[in-house]
């Protein structure tokens, strides 16, 4: 009963805040209340006790528990970012929906159902990109509409590759015609095709570029932070349901790899010669979701260990980042970030937090990426020096990339002088306007920025607690490729 109250609850709650849609804070307070509630039931929810349910397997493993915690915490904490800040008018909804969807994943140990559950995902998350706030007296914009629609028909594509592998597997029987070809290399390639649409893989990348620059913040944290993790999940439970695809797939893991750093290297040189920071920003998150791909498709303890270690940074990462550059538009006003190179100094809270996720995606220690990239190096040694130079030159690159970015926008002169026109024919002081002044930081937006940062830090400083619940999930898969 735990099991559908996770997954129906949230998606019952939806439909009464989109009824409450024109009254926004009474509709993100009851959304706030739902996820509260669902925390309280998934910490009442017994681990490895399966239980069938309409001729589905629902099962809440260690390793998934963790990541229920975590997407339900990111849940709350963009609800309260939202009574702060502008949002769409249906976003409590659904958001409710696209976190319900992402625990029947979490839940569900079917392949075929989580694949459904992954296109049902996207097609609540174009709901949320072209969502408007209430009262808003404009159209979507031509842009909006073109992220909402790639974003669907790329998904749409990662669904239909994963069905056609996942009827494949249904098929294949290991050693059934020995001496033919083995179709488990394009069956791998099917999975690895669908997945890197789903992590944003080079060149499959444009979706999360596109939705970042376009789509409200808020929103792409709940459809990049919660999706991105689930489907690493969703592919771990693939391998561990069709084992034979690791004996039977040859060279096609190795390809994966190096296809996996060379995604890796490519997007943290866009990132370095992206034209604004939202661009920017997307290019390191793709650059980050390589090397997870990189890690998973090592297929080791340390590597495997490293990918969900990384899809918990990146979810953290991604949600710090994200609040972050709300507060400093939402600051701003009407201008541009690209207006000013000393945020850190006017808005300290907000650079912090940009500095921070920024961090986390390039891999520094005390993040949590840093621990990541750490294991992804680890794992790539094993493989020879080709692959850690890949990727040590992808670290560089994207490093590269956030000192850029804090000069340019963070860290400038804060005694910036201000160039005074000379005044026109007749024209007085009251005809001028006034200098532009930055709203001050909410303390709401504050303390949530801090608190992210804060967890970061103790993730990132105490990895070997999370470590130990990972390892002993990814043990027997390890094991398997391994033998």
């Amino acid at each position: 009963m735990l099991y559908l109250l996770l997954i129906f609850f949230p998606i019952s709650m939806a439909f009464s805040t989109f009824l409450l849609r024109r009254m926004p804070r009474i509709a993100v307070g009851l959304g706030i209340g739902t996820l509260i509630v669902e925390l309280l039931l998934a910490i009442q929810v017994r681990v490895d006790d399966p239980v069938r349910v309409f001729g589905v397997t629902m099962l809440l493993s260690p390793l998934h528990q963790i990541f229920l915690f975590l997407f339900l915490g990111i849940g709350i904490v963009v609800l309260i970012a939202a009574w702060v800040f502008p949002h769409g008018e249906n976003f409590s909804a659904t958001g409710l929906l696209i976190i319900a969807q992402t625990v029947a994943i979490l839940l569900m140990q079917d392949s075929f159902v989580t694949a459904l559950m992954l296109v049902a995902i996207a097609l609540t998350a174009v709901l949320a990109i072209v969502d408007l706030p209430v009262g808003a007296g404009v159209l979507v914009s031509r842009q909006i509409l073109a992220a909402a629609l790639k974003y669907l028909v790329l998904m749409v594509v990662a669904g239909i590759l994963l069905y056609a592998a996942y009827v494949l597997t249904d098929l294949f029987r290991p050693g059934e015609l020995p001496g033919r070809i083995s179709p488990a290399r394009f069956i791998l390639a099917l999975l690895a095709a669908g997945f890197a649409l789903r992590l944003a893989l080079v060149p499959f990348h444009a979706w999360l570029v596109d939705l970042i620059t376009y789509a409200g913040s808020l929103a792409s944290v709940l459809i990049i932070a919660l999706p991105v993790p689930a489907s690493l999940l969703v592919f771990l439970l693939t391998l561990q349901s069709y084992p034979a695809l690791l004996f039977e797939g040859g060279q096609a893991l190795t390809v994966l790899r190096i296809g996996a750093a060379f995604s890796a290297l490519l997007s943290s040189a866009l990132a370095l010669t992206a034209a604004s920071l939202r661009q920017r920003l997307a290019y390191l998150i793709a650059g980050h979701c390589g090397v997870i791909f990189y890690s998973f498709a090592s297929l080791s303890l340390i590597g495997l260990s490293g990918a969900v270690f990384g899809a918990i940074n990146i979810a953290l990462a991604i949600t710090t980042v994200l609040i972050s550059l709300t507060l400093l538009e939402h600051a701003i006003g009407g201008g541009t970030i690209e207006s000013y190179n000393d945020l850190i100094w006017q808005r300290p809270v907000a650079g912090a937090g940009l500095l921070a996720g920024g961090l986390a995606l390039t891999g520094w220690l005390p993040s949590p990426g840093g621990s990541a990239y750490l294991l992804a190096l680890q794992a790539a040694a094993d493989s020879g020096l080709v692959e850690v130079f890949i990727l040590v030159a992808a670290m560089s690159l994207a490093t590269l990339t956030l000192i850029q970015l804090t000069v340019q926008y963070l860290i400038g002169s804060r005694s910036k002088a201000i160039e005074v026109e000379p005044r026109l024919l007749g024209e007085t002081e009251v005809d001028r306007p006034s200098p532009v002044r930055l709203s001050p930081e909410p303390w709401t937006a504050r303390w949530l920025i801090i608190g992210l940062i804060a967890a970061m830090l103790v993730i990132g400083m105490t990895p070997q607690t999370l470590l130990t619940t990972i390892e002993a999930a990814v043990r027997s898969l390890a094991a398997l490729s391994s033998g």
